[in-house]
């Protein structure tokens, strides 16, 4: 916190009555002011709690002209009768001072506003207990007052976190009427509040816009969705919070809603609010919380018996039979990543020391081993790769639009390449197709293309639809080819390089996928409501592939790996609980009874 230049028990008024007020305590300094919970006495002895805002020292003529505008502001606010609008009050007076002293010569403006037991809205959201029902209260109620607002023709033009309170029972107060402004009226002066203004800009001489103060609610939803994240990018506000949002685990629909008010377009911006807020009140309500266990990786131990790493909400864990000893830090320990969305896991160098590159909820990249766990880089969107050939652990990531690799192996420090000719919004998925070339699977502007990273040769669009739930990547002796769950969970092969994709999945819904390459084919793992599924293929005089179903129970994530001896591990989430099977020697599935 700033610190102030005054202290608590200075007493202010104006200048027929010096010493009205007593500050108590400091809270902020924002812009040229500073904020103050104090108390009024008022001639009768009846004390009022007010938080004071007062300007730092200007000219005093610039003084008179800001408590000029403030009278004009106090005037219409109380005018329009918004309910929850705080309406401040203003007076002119000498500086803070001490009981009994005389006050000095100078005059300061001072706002005055009823005191409210409430805190900004990014403090809020982070030390909310209630969940997204309590969320969407707080927004709903924000957009009342906006709408209130917008239908008496009239916007606020600075609305920010710090500018919206919640009181502890979720009630809502929009404070802060500095810049507010009548729709019919030229603007004197522009307002800039960084991360919370839409592309368009305000205009000295030009007219105020409803559309402001819209995306400036945009801006909000996010905030009270995603509290720990930083600034928006102006120009990308709506692609930037929806590739945010999907990390975070939201689903389509809710980043899509979110989405809507930061469009670039002022003009299909959702107006009034009301609507959009009730519609995103269902949804959240709907959501569903982060699973435990949100992405998993599985791959031989040193013995060749099956290790599962996953990771989630508690962090990066790993299980398997016989562990002795650790192979990674606890994450909760070890100021490792808290909450897990991508996992990529593998066994580099001489040694086969074990490495995990993670993203987290919040967009950052991390890479652990023995060691412990050192942040790579934020803003990235998915992670997907493998041990390549080089006894390199890979990841491949989203960063900024652009499609970017880091390469980690014991000893060395992680090294990062960007691929500025591969653009990219989310990476889904990635394999080594032969010595430093890599096929990599991503999103982009509603598309999803193949890039092959190191061929020279440009993307390949895939006639898949866009959003994927999730994707899978193979080599095969016919190619590389691809899974993709589509949003409805319709699972489709695809042949890399051409060819007619084949729906696979017995339109049976899948919310997790993973692949393979493998003896005579790709073998590919399904997971969802009905349980996990594993399609093997053809053999012996069979021309369809077969399938087998290791459990019937509900399951959310499956993975897939080759052991050095072609023994296939499979692991995955069955009503969050972790659950792994392994081929012996004859290739015939087992259970694996994992350690926890």
């Amino acid at each position: 916190m700033s610190e102030s230049r005054w202290v608590p028990g200075l007493r202010f008024g104006p200048e027929f009555d010096p010493e009205q007020y007593e500050l108590l305590e400091f809270h902020h300094r924002g812009g040229e002011a500073e904020v103050w919970r104090a108390v009024r006495t008022g001639r009768s002895g009846l004390k009022e709690l007010v938080a004071a805002k007062i300007m730092l020292e200007r000219d005093p003529s610039e003084v008179r002209r800001w408590l000029g505008r403030w009278d004009d502001v106090s005037h219409n606010a109380h005018r329009l009768a918004v309910t929850d609008l705080v309406v401040p009050s203003f007076l002119l007076g000498p500086s803070p001072h001490r009981p009994g002293s005389p006050p000095g010569d100078g005059v300061m403006g001072y706002q005055i506003s009823p005191w409210v037991e409430g805190v900004p809205l990014h403090r809020w959201a982070r030390a909310n207990r209630d969940g997204l029902p309590a969320v969407a209260e707080v927004l709903v109620r924000l957009c009342r007052i906006v709408d209130e607002l917008h239908r008496k023709r009239w916007v606020h033009r600075d609305i920010s976190p710090a500018n919206v309170l919640v009181e502890p029972e979720g009630r809502v107060k929009l404070i802060d009427l500095t810049f507010l402004a009548p729709l019919d009226r030229t603007l004197t002066v522009a307002v800039f509040t960084p991360g919370h203004v839409p592309p368009e800009a305000e205009q000295v001489g030009g007219f105020p816009a409803t559309a402001k103060d819209l995306f400036a609610v945009g801006t909000l939803a996010r905030s009270l969705l995603l509290p720990e994240h930083g600034r928006l990018d102006q120009r990308t506000a709506a692609q930037q919070a929806r590739r945010e949002l999907l990390a975070a685990g939201f689903s389509g629909e809710l980043a899509d809603w979110v989405a809507e008010p930061l469009h670039h377009d002022p003009d299909r911006r959702p107006a009034p609010l009301g609507p959009w807020a009730a519609r995103g009140r269902e949804l959240l309500r709907a959501h569903r919380p982060l699973p435990r266990t949100s992405c998993l990786a599985v791959l031989p131990d040193t013995a060749g018996r099956p290790l599962v790493v996953s990771g989630g909400s508690d962090g990066v864990g790993y299980t398997g039979p016989g562990l002795s000893p650790p192979e990674l830090p606890a994450t909760r320990t070890n100021q490792g990543p808290p909450t897990l969305r991508e996992i990529v896991a593998g066994r580099s160098g001489r040694a086969a020391e074990l490495a995990v590159f993670a993203e987290d909820g919040a967009g950052a990249l991390w890479v652990g081993n023995r060691s412990g766990w050192w942040e790579v880089a934020r803003g990235v969107a998915g992670a997907a790769g493998a041990v390549n050939s080089a006894g390199e652990l890979v990841v491949w990531t989203a960063r900024a639009g652009v499609l970017q690799s880091f390469r980690w192996s014991p000893g060395a420090t992680v090294t990062g390449q960007e691929m500025p000719g591969c653009p990219a919004d989310r990476v889904l998925a990635a394999t080594e197709e032969r010595v430093g070339t890599w096929s990599v699977l991503v999103e982009h502007q509603d598309r999803v293309l193949c890039w092959q990273v190191g061929s020279g040769t440009r993307a390949e669009r895939i006639s898949a639809p866009a959003r994927a739930r999730g994707a899978a990547l193979a080599r095969s002796s016919a190619g590389p080819q691809a899974v993709i769950l589509g949003p409805d969970g319709t699972a489709r092969l695809y042949p890399l390089g051409g060819g007619a994709p084949v729906e696979i999945g017995e339109s049976e819904p899948a919310l997790g996928v993973a692949m393979a390459g493998h003896r005579g084919g790709p073998t590919i793992a399904l997971a969802g409501t009905g349980g996990v599924r594993l399609r093997l293929p053809a053999s012996g005089g069979a021309r369809r592939p077969r399938w087998w179903r290791p459990t019937l129970r509900p399951a959310t994530r499956v993975a897939l790996s080759v052991g050095d001896d072609w023994r296939l591990c499979l692991a995955a989430v069955v009503e969050d609980e972790l659950q792994c099977w392994q081929e012996d020697a004859a290739y015939r599935w087992q259970p694996v009874r994992l350690d926890v």
